[in-house]
């Protein structure tokens, strides 16, 4: 039997074919390879997606993937049907700019996505001072450390600790973040600095869930880092540190707000790169520009040297 549409549907078609969610999810899955990964970019179920594709094909009585057990590869169909779908959603963006603009062309609302350890210790306790600068801003600041999460929130700019994949998204690496191992300074009053990751892991130390995530995918983990106690909030694993229940790999910017963290003489762990990312519109508005160059600004090595290439504040 023939997959596709029946004739009363045909009456319709040449709007179904091209309903632009279906075209959204087709944009997804070939630029990510696999109907999976576009599952998780785009915030929905692999039913969902391929149900999506399916009816998409069905509509234009044609198959757009080659489908196999790593994931898909496009048809000639599918490779034509993208380059019309990429003109379209630049002609999309474009009107979302233009008649956005007309309502807030300055960008009052900007939505500002950030990893935990740059929004809580970095970020926040900056941005008071920018806020009372531009008071007709309002910056609503959104805390994760799962990328994927940018389109989902509709982010306009992002701080995250990996380069994002979208490719209609500019990026650009604007320091790097240094971990070592802390202890309280009554800690140290008390027990020996461990000085080594052994010594750490012993200490029962505490990691944070995302940075050992980062390092698995970058392929730097280290076998120590898998017999400590994996936490998903940094703030805790602070708190926890202070109060001397544990020692903690942290950040090295946070003892730029807590003196009481004691580095210690542990081999250096690796750093991950700070990339701050944004939609092309977010540099066009006025506010969205004067944010950009806040944000440049308060990681340049003038402003501290924790976020250099090299970590030299140990």
């Amino acid at each position: 039997m023939k997959r596709g549409l029946s004739h009363a549907e045909d009456d319709h078609a040449p709007f179904d074919r091209f309903d632009w969610d279906r075209l959204r999810v087709f944009r997804a899955v070939a630029r990510t390879g696999s109907m999976s990964a576009a599952a998780s970019v785009l915030g929905g179920s692999l039913p969902t997606i391929s149900r999506r594709v399916t009816d998409l094909e069905s509509a234009l009585h044609t198959e757009l993937f080659h489908r196999h057990h790593t994931g898909v590869d496009l048809t000639e169909a599918g490779r034509t049907l993208l380059r019309h779908a990429d003109l379209m959603a630049d002609t999309i963006q474009a009107a979302q700019d233009e008649v956005g603009g007309a309502a807030n062309d300055e960008g009052n609302y900007l939505q500002l996505i950030c990893s935990e350890a740059l929004a809580l210790y970095w970020i926040a306790p900056r941005l008071s001072e920018f806020q009372l600068s531009n008071p007709d801003l309002v910056i609503d600041l959104t805390i994760t450390d799962t990328p994927s999460d940018f389109h989902r929130l509709a982010g306009d700019i992002a701080l995250q600790m990996s380069r994002p994949t979208e490719s209609d998204l500019v990026a650009r690496r604007i320091g790097r973040s240094h971990y070592a191992g802390f202890v309280s300074s009554d800690w140290q009053a008390t027990y020996p600095l461990p000085s080594s990751l052994a010594d750490l892991a012993q200490a029962g130390a505490l990691i944070h869930a995302p940075y050992t995530e980062h390092l698995n995918r970058s392929g730097n983990a280290l076998p120590e880092l898998s017999m400590m106690r994996r936490m998903n909030a940094m703030e805790a694993m602070v708190s926890f540190c202070q109060c001397r229940v544990a020692p903690a790999l942290l950040p090295t910017h946070l003892t730029d707000r807590f003196a009481q963290l004691v580095a210690c003489p542990a081999p250096r762990m690796p750093a991950l790169d700070i990339w701050l990312y944004h939609t092309p519109r977010a540099r066009k508005l006025k506010n969205g520009g004067r944010l950009l160059d806040w944000l440049h600004g308060i990681f340049a090595p003038e402003e501290s040297d924790w976020f250099r290439q090299v970590d030299v504040t140990r």
